[in-house]
């Protein structure tokens, strides 16, 4: 109890920068994710801060209209409001309040971001984009999740992430510190958190996961908690010269990730991003990729598949599916291929 009325006092005589999610429902429900840098675990706003609530909620309504930052000063009070948005949709707001005399403190570096869970495609807004240093000719389009995981290294929670991606059941949150590596050998470390939504897109019902990030200094490191095939084999084992190995949802066979450890295929197209060709197995061979996921049931399963290459053409590969367990309700499929040159 001692320790918490020091950190309400230390927050009240230097007061912090507070993200707040909201993910694009505007019902005041709204949640703290990260405290003056320090991650939270969705504190409920009316919990942590109950005398400014109703403000708080007030300027929110206001930069989700104008989707412009706010600046407030009065009665010897100012307040600090920057909107984080995909699109048109609000996904939370960095507050900032404190005295006239007070200097306001950097604000934290942050970015909102959607992935769809059943395309498995990934958009950020223009801050996340600056952040993560993704290329100009990227930003404002979707390009696949494989793409983004090649660009961090997760934490010990993987294993939950990659069963919140393969169920996607709309009204589950996750969070996470992962460390985002840029083009210029720059790293950063990344406190994330998002909550599932089920949404109509072109007609048809989408399973979407809205999440905002910001860069965070506490906290060490975390180690990607290795994956198992249910013949006990690590993922992360040795992978021989010329083999690749990617994470398949068989949800809607598409790539969720290329395993740690693995070589990337510069020759396929599997980036989904606007100079490459859509990432595709040849439509003849459907019936063998189908043939493949439906025989993990029994056992492991072999075929010769054909994959788009960047360059419009069809690449055969030689595939192997394993099964894997992320628990005891969600599978997922382990590919292991080699290139037939």
């Amino acid at each position: 109890m001692a320790d918490k009325i020091l950190r309400q006092e230390e927050h009240a005589k230097s007061p912090q920068w507070l993200l707040i999610e909201t993910f694009g429902e505007l019902d005041g429900n709204y949640t703290i994710v990260d405290w003056g840098g320090h991650p939270k675990e969705f504190l409920p706003l009316d919990k942590a801060v109950k005398g400014a609530a109703a403000k708080i909620r007030q300027a929110i309504t206001l930069v989700a209209r104008s989707h412009e930052p706010l600046s407030a000063n009065g009665a010897g009070r100012q307040v600090e409001v920057y909107p984080h948005l995909v699109g048109d949709r609000l996904h939370a707001v960095q507050v900032w309040a404190g005295t006239e005399e007070q200097t306001v403190p950097p604000r934290p570096r942050a970015g909102a971001w959607d992935i769809n869970l059943t395309t498995l495609t990934a958009l950020g807004s223009a801050e996340w984009a600056e952040l993560a240093d993704i290329p100009e000719e990227q930003r404002g389009h979707e390009r696949s999740l494989a793409n983004m995981f090649a660009q961090v290294q997760t934490d010990a929670k993987e294993l939950v992430a990659m069963k919140r991606i393969i169920a996607a059941v709309p009204g589950t949150t996750h969070q996470g510190i992962w460390t985002v590596y840029r083009r210029d050998g720059a790293a950063f470390r990344s406190h994330f958190s998002c909550r599932i939504y089920e949404q109509q897109i072109a007609g048809t019902a989408q399973r979407i996961a809205r999440g905002i990030s910001q860069e965070v200094f506490a906290g060490p490191d975390g180690q990607p908690e290795p994956l198992i095939l249910l013949e006990h084999r690590l993922l992360e084992a040795d992978t021989p010269p010329g083999e690749y190995r990617a994470l398949i949802n068989l949800r809607n066979l598409r790539l969720i990730r290329w395993v740690h450890g693995s070589p990337i295929p510069d020759e396929i197209a599997w980036r989904g991003i606007a100079d490459q060709p859509a990432p595709e197995v040849h439509p003849d061979d459907h019936p063998i990729m189908l043939d493949m996921a439906r025989g993990l049931a029994r056992s492991s399963t072999t075929g010769r598949l054909r994959m788009r290459g960047v360059d419009g053409s069809w690449i055969p590969i030689n595939a192997h599916a394993s099964l894997v367990a992320i628990d005891q309700e969600t599978t997922a499929a382990l590919l292991k291929f080699t290139i037939d040159r």
